[in-house]
Order: structure tokens, then sequence, then C-alpha cells
């Protein structure tokens, strides 16, 4: 029998209805089974370890198990390369960060994807300040001190990172661009062994999230890099403050899928995010784990994420540093 145009247009509609009311509702119905949520960062470490509580409070609120997935290397490239490259169906996740998303790209020649148009964002999951915080044996209390000890003594300033191409890295770089200081950037595998040589005296200074070690005693924090003060430890006056209004950084956190994925899961998930990031147990635990949580719609998680690109872009640009 000889299929006409129309004939075959009709059943290229029919399927095409098909396929869409599929997708509906399995969209409607999502998820029906364990939900992959990648972690670009070793386990127990101050990003896996929120990672999981994120995962373990969207399992109970969406009745599937959300399993981290730790993927690490290049520092979060690889796993967002995974991430990127995998079915937009809502079962395989991404929890990023501002590595991730922002100073990667910044800094990287070649990138296997484009963080820009690669991912859909779901949303916030926190937005939090550095600190810059010292040994507490060294002579420095303030910024000025701090810069002015630099100046006395170029070279000799040891600020220890968690690794080149991290947020500790760049917010750094910036630091020494605008302060005009001569220092050392010491590269460590990860912020947990940066903050240990730091607080053992191998390293004198860094920006890091280390509220409890400020309170503890095992660390003098000189300055926070957030827009205002931290309301938990009022008394640590901003780098603007400080005389250095151009250096700000946050390290953002959140959730994101690959480009594609269908719009009702999207909703579904930002939904569900947002009530458990809304519970006073989970912005307990979060600020005991030095973030400060944050909650909205996906639309403002992107925003965010393509200012960060173009902020820690110029700083590359401008001050010269390099991924290795």
């Amino acid at each position: 029998m000889e299929i006409t145009t129309r004939s075959l247009c009709a059943a290229l509609a029919v399927f095409s209805l098909l396929l869409w009311t599929a997708r509906e509702g399995a969209a409607q119905s999502y998820p029906q089974r364990p939900v992959r949520l990648i972690v670009p960062a070793p386990a127990g470490g101050p990003t896996d370890v929120p990672g999981r509580l994120i995962a373990d409070g969207l399992s109970g609120l969406l009745g599937q198990r959300f399993v981290v997935e730790n993927r690490v290397g290049a520092g979060g490239v690889l796993a967002g390369e995974f991430v990127a490259r995998s079915e937009p169906n809502g079962y395989t996740l991404l929890y990023a960060n501002t590595s991730v998303l922002a100073v990667n790209p910044a800094l990287q020649r070649k990138m296997p994807y484009d963080p820009a148009t690669a991912f859909a964002p779901i949303g916030f999951v926190s937005n939090s300040p550095q600190l810059l915080v010292a040994n507490p044996k060294l002579p420095y209390r303030s910024v000025q001190e701090l810069v002015a000890w630099a100046k006395s003594n170029p070279g000799k300033l040891n600020f220890a990172t968690a690794g080149v191409g991290t947020l500790p890295h760049l917010t750094y770089e910036l630091f020494r661009m605008e302060t005009g200081i001569d220092a050392l950037n010491v590269p460590y595998a990860g912020g947990a062994p940066a903050l240990t040589a730091v607080i053992s005296g191998q390293a004198d200074v860094l920006f890091d999230l280390v509220r409890t070690r400020v309170r503890s005693g095992e660390l003098r924090a000189l300055a926070i890099t957030g827009a205002s003060r931290d309301p938990e430890l009022p008394d640590i006056p901003t780098l603007a403050e400080s005389g250095y209004p151009a250096v700000t950084s946050t390290s953002g956190t959140g959730i994101v899928a690959p480009a594609g994925i269908h719009g009702e899961i999207v909703a579904r998930l930002n939904s569900k995010l947002n009530e458990l990031i809304e519970r006073p147990e989970t912005q307990a635990k979060m600020k005991s784990f030095g973030l400060v949580p944050r909650s909205g719609p996906p639309e403002e998680f992107g925003a965010w994420a393509a200012q960060e690109r173009q902020r820690w872009t110029r700083v590359v640009k401008e001050s010269g540093a390099k991924a290795d």
C-alpha cells in the first residue's frame, strides 16, 4: 500500500503526541526510581557532608533514594562533564558549587562542556561568604596589619588554598591584586589539608568557611568576604570595611541537571529543595557546617551562576592566575 505524505505526517503527529504524553506522565510521577546526586569532591569533606544532608532530605520528601556519588578530579570538571553528558531525565543531578559553575570555566582554556549551556538550574542550597583567617600566633590582628606586614616582608606571607583553580585560590588572587602584596600561594589537595596547615603553622592565612574553628580559637578571623557582617560573628568586619570593597566572594552551592530536563521535573525538585532548605533543622545543620542557607527559584540560581562566571573571568584576566 502506498504511503502518502499526508498519512506519514499524520503518523508522525500521533507519535509525537504519544511521546509528549509519555514524558508528561513521567514528569508528573517523578521520581520512580533512585536518583544519583553527583558530588564533585571526596567523601567526608566540606562539600560532601552538606551534599549528603540534601540527598537524605530529598529522599524523605520525594519518596525515593537520592544516592550520593563522589566523582573527584580536575577541580570538579570530571563530575560536571559526567552530568552534562547524562540523559536529562532527572535521575542524574549535580551538587554544584562556585568552582564547578564559575571558577573552572574562568581558568580552564579548554572545557569539555560549557557550564552556561550544559546545565539546567534546579535551585540554591547555600551562598556563604568566606572568612580570611590566620594562625592566632601570628602578629597581625586585622587586614590592615596583615597587609602592612606583607608589604614589609615581601614574598614571606604564605597563603594556603584548597588547590589551584578553587574558589579560595581565586579569592586569594583577587585579594593579592587589590592589596598589592607580594605573597605565595601554597595549594593543597583540598580544603581540609589547607585548613590543617594554617592551624599547625605550616602556612599563615587562608580563605575558608571555618566559622567553628574561629569560635574554638584555633584560627583568628581578620575579615569576611561578604557584603555585610555575619550575624553569627558580628565582630568580624567585612573586607569593604577594612578598605578593600572590591574583594567580595561567596561560596555558593546548589543543584543542576543536564540541559533539556522537563520543566515539570525542575519545578518539582525546586519545590521540594526549597521546602528542605527552609526547615529549621536543615538550617541549623547547615550553619554548623559554616554555610549560609539559601532558597529560591531556578532562575535566581542560574542568574547568580552567570554573574559569578563574569566576576571570576575578569579576576583571572586581570590577575594573570593560571590553572597550573
